[in-house]
């Protein structure tokens, strides 16, 4: 603290203050008025004028800059001075230095904001909030140089460094937002010196301190060279970027010659931030390689483009956020068509290979023609016994088998129908092509692996030309503005979308998502159309098997209509098979059905409830191989059962169409 006496006309004539002319690295000596006058800026000048003219205390705060010990912080506070009589006198100020107090301060409060560097899981990123923190108080100006294997997910350098190690710049900060010098050019690949503070700090793996850099210095030379000047290098920190015990790069910190040089304090307080950026540069390294791995798992199970039908196009548009959600479009008999979407809670590897098993499985539940409903209860009770499988195998108490969320719809183009059960997915959207989409009224069962549950099936019809709309809570979870549901502005940004399918779902995306969404983002968009009559052929039958020969000439004559002579004879020992099997074992009433769509289907439909299935039938068995015979005919056949409530079963068989 020093005291200061000035006369009436502010003129210095007594003080008091050779330990702050000390601190502040002054000779004490005589009260030397030119001193002061460069002590003391204009304002503190001015304050003193103030409080000479109003005989009223003010305070203030000034910064004294000196050659060689750069700024300081000075506390400032004047009030008057008057004689016996009540005569103004003069001004009696005093300075306080309060450099320590502030610069404990700053790193307090760098330290502070470094909890918050690592929130994203990107490693440039965490660079740049390392940077920008560290420019605020500490540095004039801080870079960071990350290694080009760390930054493609590889592990970091764990031995010896080389001496031509090249690193790439990620990042770089200075205060207030000031245009960072071109020297610094981020994306480009340098390398460093040989000797000095940064050959140092990659060999040492410790942070290295130069309070007073050196004009002849090697490393500053090719820093200037790059366009620096020695005021902008007065003095540096050197911070290895270490995860896991390897280094992953360098965090450099500079102060202009405008500055105080770095001190030990400042050298703990950067080394400090760095550990902590390092830290979590390291997670977000391996995030990037399980992420990558997951994603190429992914690729390898889901299909490369989704299928379309005869009477179904669709188109998909998809959104990653490190999830694994999935859609998938799947041909069913009698020209029917699955749609599915699915999505699971958990990310990296072990997300992708639950999705890779659940998917399979929905595939092969698929192929068995179970009603929505039971395909999912059985698709819950099949994620439970791997659920059990993975906890007996981890040793954990908590479920190691993610919990995963799906919606199957069935769409049934003889009447335009669909059929839909969900377990924890948001509802499908319908309407006709022409107006907008409402969510379809359906309940909602609980997640997979959750619990066993029995999945309700819902039903509602299509217009002729109808639009179906899936998607994963993803998509809606992040419409901007929010105020209303995910489902009601899903619709109107659909209602808004003009072009093809492929171009709508995009529109959506980019209406709906625009930002890194909280959850794989997936819209499965769907245009539906029933099957023309002239497509359809029925018969009834007798339950007699004089009818089995009606159904041959009948069957012959409307392929012969349809072109399809061709298939006569394949088609005619499947229709003999078929309707003999439902006059034998089935129940009246019978009824034929041929349907022609990218194939040609046979189909027979009686009320019972006992499904046939292929006998191995013995050199010397009489019966027993007609089953057999139509599996080698067909191109692929099986058996649906009647929706619940009702008692009933479809044979089909289908047949390539030649091109």
């Amino acid at each position: 603290m020093g005291l200061f006496i000035f006369d009436d006309g502010l003129d210095l004539v007594r003080h008091h203050a050779g330990q702050l002319l000390a601190a502040l690295g002054e000779e004490t000596g005589p009260a030397d008025r030119a001193l002061f006058r460069e002590l003391l800026d204009d304002e503190a000048y001015d304050l003193m004028r103030q409080v000479h003219r109003d005989q009223e205390p003010r305070h203030g705060y000034v910064t004294w800059r000196h050659e060689a010990y750069g700024e300081r912080e000075l506390a400032f506070a004047a009030l008057p001075l008057r004689d016996p009589d009540g005569r103004p006198e003069g001004v009696a100020a005093a300075l306080v230095d309060l450099t320590g107090e502030i610069d404990a301060f700053s790193r307090y409060d760098t330290l502070h904001r470094g909890d918050a560097i690592g929130r994203s899981l990107d490693v440039a990123r965490i660079a740049q909030e390392l940077a920008d923190t560290a420019a605020l108080r500490l540095a004039d100006t801080v870079t960071v140089d990350v290694l080009d294997s760390v930054l493609q997910g590889r592990l970091p350098h764990p031995g010896h460094v080389r001496e031509n190690l090249l690193v790439r710049r990620v990042s770089a900060g200075a205060p207030k937002g000031e245009r960072f010098p071109a020297a610094f050019p981020l994306g480009g690949r340098h390398g460093f010196p040989h000797a000095g503070p940064f050959a140092r700090a990659l060999s040492e793996r410790r942070p290295q301190l130069v309070r007073e850099a050196g004009e002849s210095d090697p490393w500053l030379a090719l820093a200037v060279e790059r366009g620096l000047t020695p005021r902008d290098t007065r003095s540096l920190i050197v911070v290895p970027l270490i995860g896991r015990g390897a280094l992953m790069g360098l965090v450099t910190f500079y102060r202009g010659a405008d500055s105080a040089p770095f001190s030990e304090k400042d050298l703990s307080t950067a080394a400090a931030l760095v550990q902590r950026a390092g830290a979590v540069a390291d997670n977000a390294r391996l995030y990037t390689v399980e992420r990558a791995a997951a994603q190429l798992l992914r690729r390898s199970l889901v299909p490369g483009a989704l299928k379309s039908t005869a009477t179904v196009q669709s188109a998909e548009g998809y959104v990653a956020d490190g999830g694994q959600a999935w859609c998938e479009v799947i041909a069913l008999s009698g020209a029917r068509t699955a749609l599915v979407v699915g999505d699971v809670t958990a990310g990296g590897v072990r997300g992708a290979a639950h999705m890779g098993q659940l998917r399979a499985s929905l595939l092969a539940l698929a192929e068995a023609d179970l009603e929505p409903g039971e395909l999912l209860s059985r698709l819950a009770a099949l994620t439970s016994r791997l659920s059990a499988q993975d906890e007996d195998a981890s040793g954990q108490d908590d479920p190691a088998f993610p919990v995963a969320t799906c919606l199957y719809l069935v769409y049934d183009p003889l009447d335009a129908s669909c059929v839909v059960a969900s377990a924890g997915h948001p509802a499908p959207l319908y309407g006709g092509v022409e107006g907008e989409l409402s969510a379809a009224a359906i309940e909602i069962g609980p997640p997979l692996g959750v619990e066993y549950h029995a999945y309700e099936t819902a039903r509602f019809s299509l217009p002729e030309h109808g639009e179906l709309a899936l998607y994963t809570d993803g998509l809606t979870s992040v419409r901007p503005g929010g105020g209303e549901s995910g489902a009601v502005a899903l619709a109107r940004a659909l209602a808004s979308a003009r072009g093809s399918l492929d171009e709508r779902c995009d529109q959506v995306l980019d209406a709906l998502a625009p930002q890194r969404p909280t959850g794989d983002a997936v819209l499965l968009l769907a245009h539906t159309h029933p099957l023309p009559s002239g497509d359809v052929a029925t018969w009834e039958l007798d339950s007699d098997p004089k009818g089995v020969s009606t159904a041959r000439k009948a069957c012959s004559r409307q392929l012969a209509e349809w072109g399809l002579s061709d298939l006569s004879f394949t088609t005619e020992l499947m229709v003999s098979e078929l309707v003999t099997n439902a006059v034998r074992y089935g129940k009246p009433p019978i009824r034929l059905r041929l349907i022609r769509d990218r194939s040609l289907i046979c189909e027979t439909h009686d009320t019972g409830s006992c499904a046939p299935h292929v006998r191995h039938a013995a050199g010397g068995d009489e019966g027993g191989r007609g089953l057999f015979m139509l599996s080698q005919l067909a191109a692929r056949w099986g058996v649906r059962f009647d929706p619940e409530g009702t008692t009933g079963k479809t044979v089909w068989a289908e047949q390539e169409i030649p091109e």
